[in-house]
């Protein structure tokens, strides 16, 4: 379930002061525990509004897994709503260096992840990924 905040985004974020006017940014962050595992999606328009998705993993999943599954649920948000300039922030440092092209992924389920990733990634004429440290 989306769901628009009236809320806008914190001006002063160190992330979106160089964005130009028509960037749409992506926050995603995934966790995995043993109560379960789950996925956050923030999509913060030009103008600030919010949009927020919290998602249940319905399985058994590593950090990596949650992480990867909720840069795919942002993605294709992202790509349901037309957005054409995209910047995504993670916390995951494999993550971002995987999708940047920097890390290689060794993992099979890692690939699969990453060649998903990649597949929706050719939605976005601009698109950038950068980690963001834990707040």
């Amino acid at each position: 379930m989306v769901t628009k905040s009236k809320e806008k985004a914190d001006d002063t974020s160190p992330t979106d002061s160089n964005l130009p006017n028509d960037m749409w940014q992506l926050h995603v962050d995934g966790v995995s525990n043993h109560k379960g595992a789950g996925a956050g999606v923030v999509i913060i328009t030009p103008d600030g509004a919010l949009l927020e998705q919290a998602i249940t993993l319905g399985f058994s999943a590593s950090n990596n897994k949650a992480k990867y599954k909720a840069l795919l649920a942002g993605l294709r948000l992202a790509k349901e709503l037309s957005i054409k300039r995209l910047a995504t922030y993670s916390d995951s440092q494999l993550i971002t260096n995987q999708t940047s092209g920097e890390y290689m992924a060794k993992h099979p389920r890692m690939v699969q992840y990453l060649d998903k990733v990649q597949g929706l990634l050719k939605e976005f004429p601009t698109f950038t990924i950068q980690q963001v440290p834990r707040a």
